[in-house]
């Protein structure tokens, strides 16, 4: 007798989620949003705009994260015409003036192992743009 309530209980809390969840599901079929609610979200995308002043730097050499079994290394660019550019090591620092369509080219020494490279252009009108290289100098045959 016992089990047999429990299992009607049980039987019953089902049936009654099952309506219940119908219920629900029904009610909220029947629900419209009228259009004077509705609203129109636009998303506007940015459009970079170019900016001559910028100083832009490309380097055509080394490239990043190379290995290299050279000690002495050529850094060679591209940058705008009449700025500076100082390519620092963790034991050199050198200034390189590019020529007037703002290619430059200096050779540094590396130092046994991982190399961090940065180059720094320093336009004329006091902007500037770095770009960082990884080198490493290994004298091992690959």
């Amino acid at each position: 007798m016992k089990q047999e309530r429990v299992i009607l209980s049980f039987i019953m809390v089902l049936i009654g989620l099952l309506v219940a969840g119908v219920a629900f599901y029904l009610y909220q079929g029947t629900k419209t949003i009228p259009a004077s609610k509705l609203k129109t979200v636009t998303v506007a995308t940015p459009t970079p705009s170019a900016n001559p002043s910028a100083v832009y730097l490309n380097i055509d050499s080394p490239a990043d994260e190379s290995v290299v079994n050279n000690k002495v290394l050529t850094v060679s660019g591209k940058t705008v015409a009449g700025a500076t550019v100082v390519i620092l090591t963790s034991s050199s620092r050198d200034v390189v003036q590019p020529s007037q369509t703002g290619d430059f080219s200096t050779t540094i020494n590396l130092d046994d192992g991982e190399n961090f490279i940065q180059v720094i252009s320093f336009g004329p009108d006091g902007l500037s743009s770095t770009v960082n290289r990884t080198v490493t100098y290994s004298t091992e045959d690959f």
